[in-house]
């Protein structure tokens, strides 16, 4: 693969980390009010691409400044973290409800949605603070303002672009012995984070190298979203083990959770089979090999 264009590391840093930074920014008003959680969603992204971005870079930028901007963000996306796992939840359950699968344990499943809506809006003010506590600190305008620096690499922007993406790219395929193997959640949830990086480090040097570069960062995402589909359930499955044990609850909430388990195991088991056909038919088109040879192209 060929660098296109005059962009030096410098100025590519400075238009990734602020396009992330604007989108925090652009979402702030609407997290704070919480009527819509895709506002909250949308943040976590731009963070977590913010976050990306800084680790891309990781190597060229001042090392204590680089460690207090991730330790600041880390916080923050922890709490928006733990908000989204529980917005996502309280939509699932209303969508069963909504439409009609659950009607028969409608009781119990309301009760867990207000035991959740109780606790989301406990994480709500540590959200509040962080974002408040960033904002006076001025940790997203530090983040754009530094200056990556490769004079010290003996490499060029290209060159290091290409590691970047290539040890991305082992990462990810280091764990391939664990797509045949269901039971090793920890390990598939490892894959859905790899492949998350992978894109987002493709998407960062998409400037580099155009369309090609986003059309793999492309089937990155789609194993991404497969895998994080199994990963809901299995954090759903999770939960349910815990509430099983609960002492002293109603019958229609006991009904709601074994409603709830066999229906997080059925779909848990149709997103893993999805995820395999995506991940066989990503295999037979050579997707990871081509994009091996992308990488190491010094053409």
């Amino acid at each position: 693969m060929t660098a296109k264009g005059s962009m030096d590391e410098k100025e590519l840093y400075f238009v990734l980390a602020g396009e992330h930074v604007r989108a925090v920014e652009a979402e702030v008003a609407g997290v704070r009010s919480a009527r819509d959680i895709e506002c909250l969603h949308r943040m976590r992204v731009a963070l977590r691409r913010l976050k990306a971005t800084l680790s891309d870079f990781r190597e060229l930028l001042p090392a204590r400044e680089y460690v207090s901007l991730l330790g600041n963000v880390d916080k923050l996306l922890r709490a928006l973290g733990q908000a989204r796992d529980i917005d996502t939840k309280i939509a699932f359950l209303n969508a069963l409800l909504s439409g009609g699968q659950a009607e028969s344990v409608r009781a119990g499943i309301l009760e867990i949605i207000d035991e959740l809506a109780e606790d989301r809006s406990e994480i709500q003010p540590k959200i509040l603070k962080w974002i408040s506590r960033l904002r006076q600190k001025q940790v997203f305008r530090a983040a754009v303002k530094l200056r990556p620096a490769l004079e010290n690499t003996g490499m060029t922007l290209d060159e290091w672009a290409r590691n970047r993406i290539l040890a991305r790219l082992e990462k990810f395929f280091s764990l391939e012995a664990y797509v045949r193997r269901p039971g090793c959640i920890r390990e598939l949830h490892g894959m859905r984070i790899a492949a998350k990086n992978l894109r987002y480090t493709l998407e960062n040097f998409s400037r580099l190298y155009g369309k090609e570069a986003l059309d793999f960062a492309g089937s990155a995402m789609l194993v991404q979203r497969a895998l994080g589909e199994v990963h809901s359930f299995d954090i759903w499955l999770g939960l349910l083990d815990i509430l099983a044990d609960s002492s002293g609850r109603e019958p229609s909430f006991r009904r709601a959770v074994v409603f709830l388990r066999k229906e997080c195991q059925s779909r848990r088991s149709a997103a893993y089979q999805s995820f395999l056909e995506l991940w066989s038919d990503l295999k037979h088109k050579k997707t990871w090999a081509r994009l091996g040879f992308f990488a190491l192209d010094r053409s």
